[in-house]
């Protein structure tokens, strides 16, 4: 982490030591919102299973993702300090990206719970289709991928 310039501190101060959720105004929504994604997850994961990647590496690992949203995700993942983005000055250019002692942390939580909605695939399959097929799927649409 870099030196935080004087107004960076100033901000540092005025906040909690513990963010809240439930504020709309908390840098911990950001965060959330960063990992918890869906190519967010997926990205983690692959990193937390192989420790540095490049970007060929994160794009066959996560299958569907485009360059744009492979880019997009891995810049909120840097600026959130979850992943560390590593360029060398070589021809042709050569990038990696790794997970920061945070991220390291954040992905053992994350692969528990991807590994738990794994575990339970069946059963909320089964819900998604009960529900999708009752009177309940007309008052509500599934989001489009």
């Amino acid at each position: 982490m870099t030196n935080l310039s004087k107004e960076a501190k100033s901000i540092m101060k005025l906040l909690p030591k513990r963010g809240d959720l439930l504020n709309p105004r908390c840098p911990t929504r950001d965060a959330i919102d960063s990992i918890t994604g869906l190519w967010g997850v997926l990205i983690l994961r692959a990193l937390h299973e192989n420790q540095v990647l490049r970007n060929a590496d994160l794009k066959r690992l996560v299958p569907g993702i485009s360059e744009k949203m492979l880019a997009q995700t891995l810049k909120r993942l840097e600026r959130t300090a979850f992943v560390e983005r590593r360029s060398y000055p070589v021809i042709p250019p050569k990038v990696e990206y790794r997970l920061t002692k945070l991220g390291q942390q954040c992905s053992v939580k994350l692969v528990d719970f991807c590994d738990f909605v794994e575990d339970h695939m069946r059963l909320i399959a089964r819900q998604m289709l009960e529900y999708d097929l009752s009177d309940h799927s007309k008052t509500w649409q599934k989001p489009k991928r």
